[in-house]
Parts: structure tokens; C-alpha cells; sequence
């Protein structure tokens, strides 16, 4: 288990220590200094809440344990969860589950990815996110100080865009009520040009859709232009939702070929607002030579 956020009843903070290899490892439970598990305790009841099912399973703490992510690491606790071995291969470590503890722990519910072969939903989504997809692309286009995007305006916006994933879940609070919160991630990709070594040009889009009935949908995207190999490009892993206090939350990890961060997201109506990120680890970009 990695520890990345704490809930004292009004604030979200992040007592564990940082991403760093050199942190001193306690030895034992009772070694670990009592800030660090904010409201919670060792001794209390742990939940995981599995990413696959939405199922839970009680969790024990065994002991802490430093946990490699890409070329950093965390102090992680270790647990009586039969996951799978840790490769150390691998530049990140798989999620299985959301855990929660404490004596105001609250169930965890699970986002829905809806298959982006759903033409009646992904159609529907293309439609709402073009306009502002477009505008995006625009600017991340001009961005750059000494390069052109080989296509133009126009050539460009007859290239589809395709969805590659689509988080959604059904928000409902006491204050305002329900709406729909949807996160994607899209795409409009570039035949290789004659220096692209087959890698050609691609928008990469994401960003978040809010729709409250009565309401025109408000979209909040943004895009990136980089090459087939997605430099650059982080991938969302929704973690769970959470209920408290009269406010709704997103948990999700972002993760791209070299880092990735975990965050904790306020959802409302008018705005999505990351609360709290946790920088998971990174390895540097090796230089060009």
C-alpha cells in the first residue's frame, strides 16, 4: 500500500513523505511517526476497494517497506494482500485497489469506463468535444517558437477525432443537486511525413465533460501535439469515488512513460478542482544527442 493522502474532516493534506529513495525506512508500525497517518491509525480498519469488481476485502498492515516507482521509490506499507509479485522490471507498480481506514472511512464506488465502441456514447462525445478540440488544437499548434504544423487549419479538422477512453460517473450531492461528470481522452492522428520515421503527428486530447440537465454541457479541454511515441502524454487511472462531507471526489492516478502522480479531484457542477497531487516517481529524460 502507498500512503498519499489523508482526510482530517475539512482538509486534504499528504503526510507521508515524498517520492525519495533516501528517506529513512521505519522499522516497525510503531516506528512510523504518528503525523504521518493523519486522522487514521495502524490499528485501524483498513479496506481495499478493488479496482476490477468493486468488491472490498478487509486489509492488515504488516510492516513498512520502500516501493520502487519508475526511478524513484515511496515508503509503501506492506499488507496481507495475495496480489501478485512485484516486478522489478516494470518502471511503476500495477493498482489493484483504492484502500481507505479509519474510523470515518467511507465506502469507495467505483468509476465506469464505458467502452469507447459504444457508438451511441463515443458519437455523442466526438459531437460535444469537437469545437473546443479544435480550439485547443489551434493553440498547441502555435506554441511552438520554430516549427509549423504541416497541415492546416482546415486539413486538419477533417481528420476525425477518435475517443480512446471514457471515465463517467453520476454525480449527486444534497447542495446541488445531480449532473454527470465525464473525463476522455481523444486523439486525431497524421500519416507520417517523409522525415517521421513512421511515428507521425498526433493531437492528444483530455479533459473533462459536465453535463447538468436543463444546461448546455461545459467542456474543459486541453491538447497536446507530439509524435505516435506520446511524449509527453499522460494516461488516467481512476482509483474510485468518494462521498464526503457533502462533497464528491475523484481519486485517479496519471501516469506517463516516465512519472506518474496521484490526485485527489473535488467534483461540483460549475468545475472540476484537483485538491491535493502526489507525485508518484519519474525517471529523467535521458539527453539528446
Amino acid at each position: 500500500m502507498i500512503p498519499f493522502a489523508a482526510y482530517s474532516g475539512h482538509d486534504w493534506s499528504a503526510p507521508w513523505p515524498p517520492s525519495d529513495t533516501s528517506a529513512p525506512l521505519p522499522i516497525g508500525l510503531g516506528d512510523v511517526p504518528k503525523k504521518w497517518w493523519g486522522p487514521a491509525e495502524p490499528g485501524a480498519a483498513w479496506t481495499a476497494w478493488m479496482l476490477a469488481d468493486g468488491s472490498s476485502r478487509p486489509l492488515k498492515l504488516e510492516k513498512p517497506q520502500q516501493v520502487r516507482v519508475f526511478c524513484g521509490g515511496h515508503i509503501g506499507l506492506k499488507t496481507d494482500y495475495p496480489g501478485e509479485p512485484i516486478d522489478e522490471r516494470e518502471p511503476s507498480v500495477a493498482k489493484d485497489a483504492l484502500v481507505v481506514g479509519g474510523s470515518g472511512a467511507v465506502p469507495v464506488q467505483p468509476i465506469i469506463q464505458v467502452s469507447v465502441l459504444a457508438q451511441a456514447v463515443s458519437g455523442e462525445i466526438v459531437k460535444t468535444i469537437a469545437e473546443q478540440f479544435n480550439k485547443e488544437e489551434t493553440l498547441a499548434a502555435a506554441s511552438f517558437t520554430n516549427w509549423w504544423h504541416p497541415y492546416s487549419t482546415e486539413q486538419r479538422e477533417a481528420i476525425p477525432i477518435e475517443l480512446e477512453a471514457i471515465y463517467r460517473f453520476r454525480e449527486k450531492t444534497v447542495r446541488d443537486g445531480e449532473w454527470v461528470a465525464t473525463y476522455v481522452e481523444a486523439i486525431r492522428r497524421y500519416p507520417a511525413g517523409p522525415r517521421d520515421r513512421d511515428c507521425g503527428l498526433i493531437t492528444w486530447g483530455n479533459g473533462w465533460i459536465i453535463e447538468r440537465e436543463g444546461k448546455k454541457p461545459e467542456i474543459h479541454l486541453t491538447a497536446k501535439v507530439t509524435y505516435c511515441d506520446r511524449e509527453g502524454v499522460s494516461f488516467m487511472q481512476p482509483l474510485g469515488h468518494l462521498s464526503v462531507d457533502g462533497d464528491n471526489y475523484w481519486v485517479y492516478q496519471m501516469s506517463s512513460w516516465r512519472d506518474e502522480v496521484y490526485t485527489v479531484a473535488r467534483m461540483r457542477p460549475d468545475e472540476v478542482r484537483p485538491i491535493l497531487h502526489v507525485f508518484g516517481g519519474e525517471c529523467p529524460k535521458a539527453p539528446v544527442k
